[in-house]
């Protein structure tokens, strides 16, 4: 760890991200401690999408700093998607269609993470889910590199919280979309 921060931001007027020691030297400028990323490439083309990236990196910063974290590596996203399962028995209807295929959705990121990893995602996901149902948490994973089991927020991780409830509230959206779209063409045959 080299260090900490408490406020990222990107500076339009210079196209840099800006790191401040805290919220007060970032409101009068101080220069005494002051982080400059210097982004450089082969190409205006890389250079550019490599500053992009930084900005990207010190939006999730700062809304980590800000909003607090989640376990990651797609460790809560299964233990929510166990939740909507569970949630769906008590449904019926056109709703419970629309929670199994947000349950679905939340299930994809640590399948996708367990199959770049050269991993099978059915095993591995189903190892995790038991793991953390045995245990009574959402904070167990995959590693990587060994297959096993690992618990995100001891091994560092996490996710900003902000970032995950956004997504959370855009799959929502999504599903009541489709449904309504569902129902529209029903309605019309």
């Amino acid at each position: 760890m080299l260090g900490h921060t408490e406020l990222v931001c990107y500076d339009d007027r210079l196209e840099r991200v800006r790191l401040y020691p805290s919220k007060d030297r970032a409101l009068n400028q101080s220069a005494d401690k002051l982080v400059t990323m210097i982004v450089g490439a082969s190409t205006k083309e890389v250079v550019g999408e490599r500053a992009r990236i930084a900005a990207d990196a010190a939006a999730a910063l700062q809304a980590a700093v800000q909003g607090g974290v989640l376990p990651g590596g797609g460790a809560s996203e299964l233990a929510l998607a166990y939740q909507l399962e569970r949630y769906r028995e008590t449904v019926r209807g056109m709703e419970a269609f629309g929670i199994a295929a947000v349950a679905e959705a939340l299930r994809k990121p640590m399948s996708q993470i367990v199959w770049n990893a050269g991993f099978n995602p059915l095993e591995k996901l189903e190892e995790a889910r038991a793991a953390q149902a045995s245990q009574g948490t959402d904070t167990i994973g995959i590693h990587c590199d060994t297959g096993n089991l690992l618990d995100t927020l001891q091994a560092g991780i996490v996710d900003p919280a902000q970032v995950k409830l956004h997504a959370l509230a855009a799959a929502g959206e999504v599903a009541c979309a489709v449904l309504r779209i569902h129902t529209v063409i029903k309605m019309k045959s």
